[in-house]
């Protein structure tokens, strides 16, 4: 079939018909005027004569309609033949419309949504896996900072009872124990912090963890550390016995310097229990960000690679139980009065549930009561032409 054969189908006028289509409508304007023009002087003269008529003006009246209607019939048959072609004309837009919109365009739509789903349940069930493994990262780290906390603290609980033995040394001695007080003193200036020591101190929880907690590398810092403070102390200790001496002489039993050293090592102590927690918790709040940041990398990857998909959700209820309760979530939440409440029906009430789902994720709680997800992927933004 030609171009111009198809053209011919498809538009079913004429020049002439147009142009005899053009001079019925201008007879049915003509017809309306003439027709309004005497309606008017009609209703003039009923005017005139009040509500009721005189049978003359009643005929007059009736004549007027009866011609109406005359003209009326008459305007249809003469544009009837215009008006089928008409309706042909745009059955047949209707028809190459359906074709693109519907036939043509519902398959691939449904392709889309298919895919979709599938990307949005795969990205569903990777969010799952991952704030999993993130929960178990985040209990992994917290209770690896626990044991720090413990480390750290009976690190520093052995570290207090070195020195309180050492300053226990410094506070027992007597005249004729000076000497033997003043030799230990300094001996403890070489000390170091033993493995049995070391390992003494107690790690309570995962075996694992505590091996990852308690390493070479702490060891060899707690004990430099170690060194370094037993010996400050001791040549501290050291340095007050000359007056530990007088005082003895002067038969002073109780030191003022011991007392004040105590003191400050419970102190010390308090604070070394404070700065270990505030570490930990420090420690452990970095490497939950850490963990946190990477799934939400993921995340925006997985957003990126996916295809945009609106999700909506299908209700269904299985028993009038969970009907009364769609009823009830209508009735608190949908704010219609209830004069209003009558002309609303049971699917309505069902389809406001689901768009709250949809726009708040508040969904009905009860075991008669399911949402089905549905996915429907949508248009990107895309900078190709129309093909």
């Amino acid at each position: 079939m030609s171009m111009q054969q198809q053209t011919t189908a498809i538009m079913p006028f004429t020049q002439t018909d147009l142009q005899s289509a053009g001079s019925v409508y201008d007879t049915a304007v003509g017809f309306q005027d003439k027709y309004r023009a005497k309606q008017i002087a009609l209703l003039a003269k009923v005017a005139a004569n009040g509500d009721k008529l005189p049978k003359e003006l009643d005929d007059e009246l009736m004549n007027w309609q009866v011609s109406a209607k005359k003209a009326l019939k008459h305007i249809e048959e003469q544009r009837k033949p215009f008006t089928e072609k008409a309706h042909a004309f745009i059955k047949a837009f209707t028809s190459v419309e359906n074709a693109l919109g519907k036939e043509l365009y519902d398959p691939i739509q449904q392709v889309r949504d298919k895919s979709a789903k599938i990307h949005a349940e795969e990205a569903a069930a990777a969010r799952a896996k991952e704030q999993a493994e993130l929960a178990a990262k985040q209990k992994r780290i917290d209770d690896i900072a626990q044991l720090e906390t413990q480390l750290r603290n009976g690190y520093a609980v052995y570290l207090s009872t070195v020195k309180q033995t050492l300053l226990t040394v410094y506070t027992g001695a007597t005249l004729d124990l000076l000497e033997d007080a003043i030799s230990e003193l300094t001996l403890a200036m070489d000390w170091t912090l033993s493995n049995e020591a070391w390992n003494s101190i107690t790690l309570v929880g995962d075996t694992e963890l505590i091996e990852e907690v308690r390493t070479k590398e702490k060891f060899d810092a707690c004990d430099s550390h170690f060194a370094l403070e037993v010996s400050k102390y001791a040549e501290y200790l050291l340095s007050l016995m000359p007056a530990r001496k007088e005082e003895l002489e002067a038969g002073v039993a109780q030191s003022e310097a011991a007392a004040e050293l105590a003191r400050k090592q419970e102190q010390e102590a308090a604070d070394n229990k404070l700065a270990a927690q505030k570490k930990a918790d420090a420690d452990a709040a970095k490497a939950k960000q850490a963990a946190t940041v990477t799934v939400m990398v993921a995340q925006a990857n997985r957003q990126v690679e996916a295809p945009r998909a609106i999700e909506s959700y299908s209700m269904i209820v299985g028993s009038i139980d969970g009907w009364r309760a769609v009823v009830d979530y209508y009735l608190t939440n949908s704010g219609t009065v209830a004069e209003d409440l009558g002309k609303v029906k049971l699917d309505q009430m069902a389809a406001f549930a689901e768009k709250q789902a949809k726009a708040t994720g508040e969904m009905i709680t009860h075991s008669d009561v399911s949402y089905e997800p549905k996915y429907k992927a949508v248009a990107r933004a895309t900078k190709k032409k129309v093909a």
